[in-house]
């Protein structure tokens, strides 16, 4: 008789312990895309090979026509908790460093955009996908003061700190950054971003 209890204790001890294991491996390995919520300040840099006329196969600049710039950004990102956010960035100095197209000399200036995107989070690591058609941006000083600017595939991924509450992200190739047709300029900017949570 008691060695029947023990099987029966034993048996239904075997299911539950089962269960358990079962429930921390599918947390472990589920998308964390709920746990990263709320509004994160960001700041980072750059720096931007810019073809007017795009790219060739082999990322050269068609026709030889370039320029380089560097950039700097204040922003804000916030993630809504469900896949889905939006990036403000009122502050991105730009320095044109050289270019190909008869321009004399250098020039600084200072921009502004905003876009929407997607984001995907696995294993301490997050992707961040641009909303196609979401992206606007504009000079506000500078010799393009003015000028506004829409830009495809601005895309960046990263890692996130245990916490949830620092996130550090890179972009570049192999994203190239284009404008909306019939423009065919090209941007491949190899830039980074530091994120810190600052409210929900």
């Amino acid at each position: 008789m008691k060695a029947n209890i023990k099987k029966l204790v034993l048996l239904m001890i075997i299911p539950a312990i089962a269960t358990f294991m079962m429930a921390a491996i599918v947390t472990a390995e589920s998308p964390r895309n709920r746990s990263i919520r709320g509004v994160y300040a960001a700041t980072g840099s750059g720096t931007c090979l810019v073809a007017p006329e795009g790219f060739d196969g082999n990322l050269i600049p068609i026709n030889g026509a370039y320029m380089t710039m560097a950039f700097t950004m204040e922003g804000i990102f916030t993630f809504y908790g469900d896949g889905t956010g939006h990036i403000e960035r009122p502050h991105a100095p730009v320095v044109i460093l050289n270019s190909s197209l008869g321009v004399p000399f250098p020039s600084a200036g200072n921009s502004e955009d905003s876009s929407n995107f997607t984001y995907d989070v696995e294993r301490g690591k997050i992707t961040l996908t641009q909303v196609p058609h979401s992206h606007s941006g504009a000079f506000t000083a500078g010799p393009l003061a003015g000028y506004a600017y829409q830009n495809e595939n601005r895309n960046w991924w990263g890692t996130i700190s245990p916490d949830g509450k620092t996130i550090i992200l890179n972009s570049g190739f192999p994203d190239i950054i284009t404008s909306p047709p019939p423009s065919e300029e090209g941007l491949i900017c190899n830039g980074s971003a530091v994120l810190i949570w600052q409210h929900n």
